[in-house]
Order: structure tokens, then C-alpha cells, then sequence
């Protein structure tokens, strides 16, 4: 197996594949089950959005509101409960980023958001997946989120929450927030995954 060099931002603790404290057999956890259900949660939560019209705002609110909290807790009971697992840190950011892009491009067709806003992050989202499978199948390393790319989706959830809800001004406050922290961690990504790549190759 390949090693990754002491980058701060890879190989930190359960973020590797080799890691011992990483309880790679463990799948069905409390915290995998609540991200599971975020997954489960999702087709309700797009219907009530295509149908907003017929059934006001409040049912994708609530289905929105626990998706929000779970994916708060998932992480919080992991490791509290000492239920870190590898398939927890791989599942976690793809249905975050699943759930996110889903929510974008309906609300795109439906007239809430512009089209084109929807790039910047269906873009990014998907060069992180391609970049960081390569990055684990070549090395078993799992990238450490940066700190944009923490606050982006929330950027986001906010901006699609004003959309529907018909808040313009603040929408569109919101969307250019969201698009420029959308830019800012994915060039910050790109950026880790190049010089890791680099590092990689000079120690070969």
C-alpha cells in the first residue's frame, strides 16, 4: 500500500484506511443510520418541493429541519459514542452533497433559483467525488474537510430556504454568498488534492 506523506489536511485521524482506530467493519452505527435516513428522507422532501404550490412550504420545512439536525448529529454522535467507522466519513459528505445538488437543480426547474446558478456546485461536488475516490483507491486516504467547504452547504440550505419562501432580496444575498464560498473551496480543494498528487509522485 502507498503511503501519504504528514499532510495537515490528509491522513488525519479517521481519515485513513490504515488507521487502527478506524472501525471499518462497523456499518449499521447510530450515526450511520442517521445519515442513512437522510437518503430515505430525500424523495419526500424533492415531492413536497415540486409541489409547494398544492401543499405550502411547511412539509419541506420540517423533512428539511431533521435532515439539517441529522446531519449535525451524525458526526457529534460518532464520536461520542465511539462509533467513527470508514463507512461513516465516505457516506456522510456524498449524501451531503447528494442531497444539496438534488435541492439545486429542482429548485433551478422550478423557476426558484436561476439555471446557471446551479454550475458552480454541481461542478465542484462532482470533481471532489472523482478527485477523492481516485485519492483513496490510489492512496486510502480520505480528504479533511476545509473549513468552506464546511460552511458552503449551510450558505446554501439558507439560500434555498429564501427562495421558497419568497425573500428576494435575501435570496439572492445569500446565493452570490454561496457561490463565491462554492469557488473559494472548491479552487481550496483542488489546490490539496495538486499538491498532494505532487508530493505523492516526488516520493515514489
Amino acid at each position: 500500500m502507498k503511503k501519504t506523506k504528514d499532510i495537515d489536511y490528509f491522513a488525519k485521524r479517521f481519515h485513513s484506511a490504515g488507521e487502527k482506530d478506524i472501525y471499518s467493519d462497523r456499518v449499521l452505527t447510530i450515526p450511520n443510520l442517521l445519515t442513512l435516513s437522510r437518503i430515505v428522507a430525500l424523495p419526500p422532501l424533492l415531492w413536497f418541493l415540486s409541489n409547494i404550490e398544492k401543499y405550502g412550504p411547511i412539509p419541506a420545512l420540517i423533512i428539511g429541519a431533521y435532515m439539517l439536525l441529522s446531519d449535525v448529529f451524525d458526526g457529534a454522535l460518532a464520536n461520542a459514542l465511539g462509533q467513527i467507522s470508514l463507512v461513516g466519513a465516505l457516506l456522510d459528505p456524498v449524501v451531503d452533497k447528494l442531497v444539496i445538488n438534488a435541492v439545486a437543480i429542482l429548485l433551478a426547474f422550478k423557476g426558484f433559483l436561476p439555471l446557471w446558478a446551479v454550475a458552480p456546485i454541481l461542478i465542484r461536488d462532482l470533481g471532489i467525488l472523482i478527485f477523492g475516490l481516485r485519492i483513496f483507491l490510489d492512496y486510502e486516504t480520505l480528504v479533511t474537510p476545509a473549513i468552506f467547504g464546511r460552511i458552503t452547504p449551510l450558505s446554501w440550505v439558507i439560500t434555498f430556504l429564501m427562495s421558497f419562501l419568497g425573500l428576494n432580496i435575501f435570496k439572492w444575498v445569500f446565493l452570490g454568498l454561496s457561490i463565491t464560498l462554492t469557488l473559494i473551496s472548491g479552487g481550496i480543494y483542488f489546490s490539496r488534492y495538486k499538491n498532494f498528487l505532487k508530493l505523492q509522485k516526488k516520493s515514489e
